[in-house]
């Protein structure tokens, strides 16, 4: 067999596909496969066009006349460089359309040519064709990673933080945990769940796993949890939904609940143990607001409860910014001004306006520079979870959601904020 790089032109498309029943010719092949898994190769061809093909597989081929090769292995591969190649093969205008699209886009940089291993005949190819499709076959073929290794290679190679599982298994390999009848995806629904999380005694500002109880404490939990999670009579679905993980973890760790048995409701004592961190330490700040509207937005935002609502939460936290940043400026009597310098010919402010305002030395009524600083992050680190543009998408971003930590770590960003807008000299509010 040899290795050479073969047109596009010359690549038949496989009428004979065992992913599919068998069709008359090339043609039949390709309307075939576009009906029945048209966006997956649609979506192939997109990665193709965006990143070339897979150097480390070549297309197994062999060669059926003179200078035309038909693909054994590697048939989707085809059909997506034909249809770049010739959009008008789609099955559908609207695929012909999309098609059209990726190769007006990437034309310069979509392949034209395919590295092929050319067999003498198929039964020479069979061996390795099927060692590409049938999975592990005693460990010849391809092994697939699990969800662990396939978050575990996201950290690695792709520069991500690992999922909450991972971060807790590479937390417990440090202290010796026994984890390795523990199922990732389990554990990542498990840890979900802002209860669970505060239990345990952990919590994941900007996706990083902290500690919130001591190295001690977090260890004996997970140990429990790990050690339930193994035993062969634990079920997934003993903590499928979000209540039965909080009723699953009171019972595993041993937490309590009020008479009533509220789910997340402490009791006196419980309560007094948990106080939120970052989020409106009573002792730090005791606002005492008499504008009407901020007492109410901070009367809800102040009770630990609503952090078992961070969708909730973190757009009530936006709120309470909004609406504490405009009766600040009206007390200080800088909302004329702010109108007057804004970007946007509008007859109001939007947060952003507020904040662009208040971070610009020359104007801004905020004498201290660090606060000042606060307000230029919030809308300019568009990534992290304070940023006016990371709480907007509560409300706008059907692919977003927030959860505690997201919460919290917004609260300790905004907070030098509050304690200079919520307490202007002679200010009441």
């Amino acid at each position: 067999m040899d290795k050479k790089l073969i047109s596009i032109k010359k690549l038949l498309v496989n009428p004979e596909n065992p992913r599919f029943d068998a069709v008359r010719n090339p043609t039949e092949a390709i309307n075939l496969m576009m009906t029945k898994a048209g966006k997956t190769i649609f979506n192939l061809a997109t990665d193709v066009a965006k990143h070339g093909l897979n150097p480390s597989k070549s297309l197994m081929v062999v060669e059926v006349r003179k200078n035309s090769f038909l693909p054994l292995e590697g048939n989707r591969r085809v059909v997506a460089l034909k249809l770049l190649d010739n959009p008008e093969l789609a099955s559908s205008e609207k695929l012909i359309e999309a098609f059209k699209e990726l190769k007006r886009e990437y034309n310069s940089q979509i392949p034209v040519e395919v590295e092929c291993t050319i067999f003498p005949d198929k039964e020479s190819a069979s061996h390795w064709v099927n060692l590409e499709h049938t999975g592990k076959n005693n460990g010849v073929g391809v092994l697939s990673w699990n969800s662990e290794q396939r978050q575990r290679f996201i950290a690695l190679y792709a520069g991500k933080k690992g999922s909450y599982a991972i971060q807790l298994f590479d937390f417990a390999d440090e202290n010796n945990l026994d984890r390795s009848k523990v199922d990732s995806t389990t554990l990542d629904r498990l840890i979900s769940t802002p209860l669970v999380r505060k239990q345990i005694g952990i919590h994941f500002p900007d996706r990083v796993l902290e500690l919130i109880k001591s190295r001690a404490k977090v260890v004996g939990n997970l140990r429990k949890i790990f050690t339930t999670m193994s035993d062969p009579n634990f079920k997934v679905g003993d903590v499928y939904t979000a209540s039965q993980r909080e009723n699953w973890i009171e019972q595993i760790i041993g937490t309590s609940r009020n008479k009533q048995g509220k789910t997340g409701a402490f009791d006196k004592k419980e309560r007094s143990d948990r106080k939120p961190i970052g989020l409106f330490r009573p002792s730090d700040v005791p606002y005492k607001l008499k504008n009407r509207q901020l007492q109410k937005l901070y009367d809800e935002l102040k009770d630990p409860e609503i952090l078992n609502f961070p969708n909730a939460a973190h757009d009530l936290l936006r709120s309470f910014l909004e609406c504490s940043l405009v009766a600040y400026l009206k007390q200080v009597k800088k909302y004329s001004d702010a109108l007057k310098v804004k970007k946007k010919n509008q007859n109001n402010l939007t947060l952003t306006d507020i904040l662009d305002y208040l971070s610009n030395q020359n104007v801004s009524p905020i004498e201290d520079k660090s606060v000042r600083s606060i307000a230029k992050q919030l809308i300019s680190d568009d990534r992290k979870s304070y940023s006016v543009e990371r709480m907007n998408m509560v409300n706008h971003n059907e692919n977003w959601f927030s959860e505690e930590d997201d919460v919290r770590n917004a609260w300790v960003k905004m907070e030098p904020l509050f304690k200079v807008i919520l307490r202007p000299k002679k200010m009441k509010l």
